[in-house]
């Protein structure tokens, strides 16, 4: 069920006219589902003014599994989900069970889910597993290649020069697992990302960041090297927390379908918190 808009009008007003017989409560129990699809992506702001030939649907319900992990996108191939800040992606010596992997592995208990990528404990958003070998190999070439597209929300400390360019460094972690930049073009694994300033507030920037490479902590690490540690981030610099996790959200992950071919793409919106926080309500 689509509609398609033929006036300029809000969105509330669009979903009004797509589903009629439902609340303005309902509705925006759908947006924060993200349930609401604009031109086939997420709607990220529910008082957002769409213009003449766009078109609102209604995505399928939410399914949550265990630790308030969503289910984004499921087939015989692959499953991609949101997950929740403070979740581990993969078991570590010290974690065995709460973790992303292992919540997976529950509900899919007569397959096999394989981890093709990982984000950190504290950070939030968009991740995919494989549930077949093809779709493990297929999943693992796109990463390898960086045939794909990563995009991430970071609100970081004070504010940039540029609003928008590229970081490009050198990377290598020691073993207290801590990364680090270094000279050594040798000793260190390129790691690139592009960054623009999307908003500001009085003590913080909220950053787009897209990756061309994919190496641990690189986010992170670039951006105390630029001078602007992510909020939250102790580990590398940061001076406050005020929304008490880390600001980093794996925002948006698009690639080919390795098996079927078809394009997928997935927006999660950013959290709440993130939007007070660039607000200026928690500076």
């Amino acid at each position: 069920m689509k509609y398609q808009v033929t006036d300029s009008t809000p969105l509330i007003d669009a979903v009004g006219k797509l589903a009629p017989k439902s609340s303005k409560t309902t509705m925006k129990q759908w947006f924060s589902e993200g349930r609401i699809l604009v031109d086939g992506s997420i709607a990220r702001q529910l008082d957002m003014i769409l213009q003449p030939g766009q078109t609102v649907a209604l995505g399928p319900r939410t399914r949550y599994l265990d630790g308030g992990m969503r289910i984004f996108y499921e087939d015989r191939d692959l499953v991609v989900i949101e997950k929740p800040a403070g979740l581990l992606s993969v078991s570590t010596d010290f974690e065995k069970q709460d973790t992303a992997h292992a919540i997976l592995k529950g509900a899919y208990s007569k397959r096999t889910v394989h981890v093709v990528h990982r984000l950190d404990q504290e950070t939030s958003g968009v991740m995919v597993f494989a549930l077949s070998e093809k779709g493990k190999e297929g999943l693992k070439k796109l990463f390898a290649s960086h045939d794909l597209i990563r995009e991430y929300q970071a609100i970081v400390e004070g504010h940039l020069d540029t609003m928008e360019g590229t970081w490009t460094s050198y990377l290598y972690e020691q073993p207290n697992y801590k990364v680090y930049v270094t000279n050594d073009t040798e000793k260190g694994q390129i790691a690139i990302t592009h960054y623009l300033v999307e908003d500001v507030s009085r003590r913080h920037s909220r950053l787009k960041l897209t990756l061309e490479t994919g190496r641990k902590n690189q986010i992170r690490v670039q951006c105390q090297e630029a001078g602007h540690p992510v909020v939250g981030d102790r580990k590398y610099g940061a001076k406050s927390d005020p929304i008490k996790r880390l600001a980093l959200h794996a925002h948006r992950l698009e690639f080919i379908h390795p098996v079927s071919k078809k394009k997928l793409a997935f927006l999660s919106p950013s959290p709440e918190s993130f939007e007070r926080l660039v607000r200026g309500s928690l500076d």
